[in-house]
């Protein structure tokens, strides 16, 4: 997992490949945050984002989640979230897909919250345990992003 905020790039030490991404003024802060909700292809089925307008909840009404072809960086435009995690999964073929990609593991033990604010992004490899879209305080609805990106597209970068 790396942790960081869109204005201050320099000091994520991110891969190359998702520093350019992070950086294209395309996918700047205030340029997401005018997106309406939708899904956006940037290379199909490999490189792509979702805009969308959750509702925050409860962490304990909530599934904790892992990927296994997908890394997830999810950004808040709007809003503030908290993320529950999880140990790293070891074996994630041992699990059964909800929805392509979509893992969802039954009230695995949290050992970290991380709090995001506005531009501040968590990038989630593959087999990473997440709870996503935790209230902080009280429900609200927030604005974030979740870009997807294939790991055999990272990796031949």
């Amino acid at each position: 997992m790396i942790v960081g905020n869109l204005q201050q790039l320099a000091i994520a030490m991110l891969p190359p490949p998702l520093l350019r991404l992070l950086s294209r003024p395309d996918l700047s802060l205030h340029k997401l945050q005018q997106r309406e909700e939708g899904k956006y292809d940037l290379i199909e089925d490999t490189l792509f984002y979702i805009v969308s307008c959750p509702t925050t909840a409860q962490e304990a009404d909530l599934k904790s989640e892992f990927h296994d072809r997908y890394l997830d960086i999810q950004i808040v435009l709007l809003g503030q979230e908290m993320i529950a995690l999880s140990p790293t999964v070891t074996s994630p073929h041992d699990h059964r897909e909800t929805k392509p990609d979509l893992i969802f593991l039954d009230n695995p033990a949290i050992t970290t919250r991380l709090l995001l604010n506005v531009g501040d992004f968590a990038i989630f490899y593959p087999g990473e345990v997440h709870r996503p879209t935790c209230q902080v305080g009280s429900s609200a609805q927030i604005k974030k992003v979740v870009f997807k990106i294939c790991k055999t597209w990272l990796s031949a970068q």
